[in-house]
């Protein structure tokens, strides 16, 4: 018996489907993706949307939830895929199936690049690396990190290509390799821009946009990277699947976003959000009213009249069973990266004269023009407001003060500055590092908080149990208040 119930053991206790037993990378690719997207609509929606003064939400009113124990559960959250990213580059390297490879070295950097931004210094180099024995990584300076980053991403550009395997299995560009060339490049210029406080990025930029044969970036919202939803339920959009109870009533549109779109006369206020309740019910004009950030949850339930006069998040993101005939499983996308940011990063980098090439205010145009035409695309043919026509705004907008490429240079840089945070919403962590970055827009703390706005996340309580060491050598890099909601990363010098 004893003999019979050991026989085989190894083989019947060994998963078969777990990433590390997958020979095939287009197995691993799709799951890598889809995780990543999803975990960028949660962080968007609960937390860096808030962060960056696009919703309110009041159970952070007061950024009291910004806890060790609920900086674990976000962003830190992000390690979980790092194995299978690593799994899928290896099996993909001993394969020689470089597109793979490649695919899973931008998925690393952009997912690496949401970490080190919401903490500072973490682990990188040892990251991932329990298989090998190092089971407490070494925290890594932020500066080494971006190295390693753009490193990554000029591996990437190089190796995509270079092979000739389709990339089944790809549900963010459907194997379009010189996509994920863009992908990679853009995501670079992202990376240059944002430690440009403390690195000069004017070579390595003038090399990727001076040299689009090799250097190919992104050209419209067709190619930016989103993953696209499907029709199905099981593969929607995850606020799809969400209770009215928790969309509707929970994040609504800040003041800040209604004053600054409503100063533009913005047609985007109709796409991200909704009218209020009494303005639909009174059957006249559509009203949107957006709430204070940092009020206590009575005071947002009372403030301007109640919720019958604030604005929820857009019909765009609505779940299911808030409209059967209007919530669309699909309509929304994850984006990763939009092409918006890049033509307002080239417009930052012209006008600071880190590139060369190019005209600054085109740049500017076709990032505000580019941002209509993708959420006019986004628009569901049955939706009554808004509609596809709606988003696209006259050509007097452009000429407007606050919108016509004029001024001395800091009030052009403003003008860059406030259309990307506005191209930024629901785009994961990045409204909020530009804004920590520029200080634009500006943000009160509301009347319940500590009197700031975190400018980073805390380390997790598991670091400092269980990574002490390392967890210490971290603090001391960070310098100024050590790990604390107002100690600001390496890249945010003022």
């Amino acid at each position: 018996m004893m003999f019979s119930c050991t026989k085989d053991f190894k083989s019947i206790n060994t998963n078969l489907n777990a990433p590390e037993r997958i020979s095939d990378p287009s197995l691993l690719l799709p799951g890598i993706i889809w995780d990543a997207a999803n975990r960028n609509v949660a962080e968007s929606f609960y937390v860096y949307g808030v962060l960056a003064d696009q919703f309110e939400e009041n159970y952070m009113s007061s950024f009291t939830n910004l806890t060790r124990d609920f900086s674990s559960g976000q962003s830190w959250a992000n390690y979980g895929m790092i194995k299978n990213i690593y799994n899928l580059i290896d099996l993909s390297q001993k394969q020689g199936l470089a597109n793979y490879q490649a695919a899973g070295l931008i998925l690393k950097s952009w997912i690496f690049l949401r970490i080190t931004d919401s903490y500072g210094p973490i682990p990188y180099t040892e990251a991932g690396k329990a298989g090998e024995g190092i089971n407490f990584p070494k925290y890594d300076s932020q500066e080494t990190i971006y190295a390693g980053l753009l490193k990554d991403l000029e591996t990437a550009n190089t190796l995509l290509g270079s092979t000739t395997e389709m990339m089944s299995g790809d549900n963010l560009y459907n194997g379009n390799i010189q996509n994920w060339k863009k992908f990679a490049n853009s995501l670079s210029l992202r990376i240059l821009l944002r430690q440009s406080g403390r690195k000069d990025p004017s070579a390595e930029m003038q090399k990727i946009i001076g040299n689009p044969s090799t250097y190919p970036i992104f050209t419209s919202y067709k190619d930016q990277a989103a993953l696209q939803y499907l029709n199905k339920r099981e593969n929607a959009h995850p606020i799809f699947l969400k209770q009215p109870s928790n969309w509707q009533g929970s994040e609504q549109l800040t003041q800040n976003l209604e004053v600054i779109l409503k100063s533009m006369n913005d047609p985007r206020l109709a796409v991200f959000a909704m009218p209020t309740p009494a303005s639909v019910t009174a059957g006249g004009p559509p009203q949107y009213f957006g709430v204070p950030n940092g009020m206590q949850q009575a005071e947002t339930t009372n403030w301007n009249g109640g919720v019958n006069n604030q604005s929820t998040l857009g019909l765009l993101w609505a779940p299911e069973q808030f409209s059967l005939e209007f919530a669309s499983p699909d309509a929304a996308q994850s984006v990763f990266m939009p092409y918006s940011e890049l033509e307002f990063i080239l417009a930052e980098a012209k006008e600071k004269g880190y590139i060369t090439t190019g005209d600054a205010q085109t740049y500017y145009m076709n990032g505000i023009k580019d941002q209509f035409a993708y959420y006019a695309s986004r628009i569901p043919s049955n939706f009554i407001l808004p509609t596809a026509a709606m988003v696209i705004p006259p050509s007097s907008y452009y000429t407007q003060t606050n919108v016509a490429y004029t001024g001395t240079q800091t009030e052009k840089l403003h003008k860059i500055y406030t259309q990307k945070w506005l191209s930024l919403f629901f785009c994961g962590s990045e409204a909020w590092a530009e804004w920590r970055r520029v200080g634009v827009p500006t943000i009160i703390p509301g009347p319940k908080t500590n009197g700031y706005v975190p400018v980073r996340l805390l380390y997790p309580a598991d670091e400092m149990l269980q990574n002490n060491a390392n967890y210490k050598e971290a603090v001391k890099m960070l310098g100024g208040d050590g790990d604390a909601l107002t100690t600001r990363v390496w890249w945010d010098i003022d």
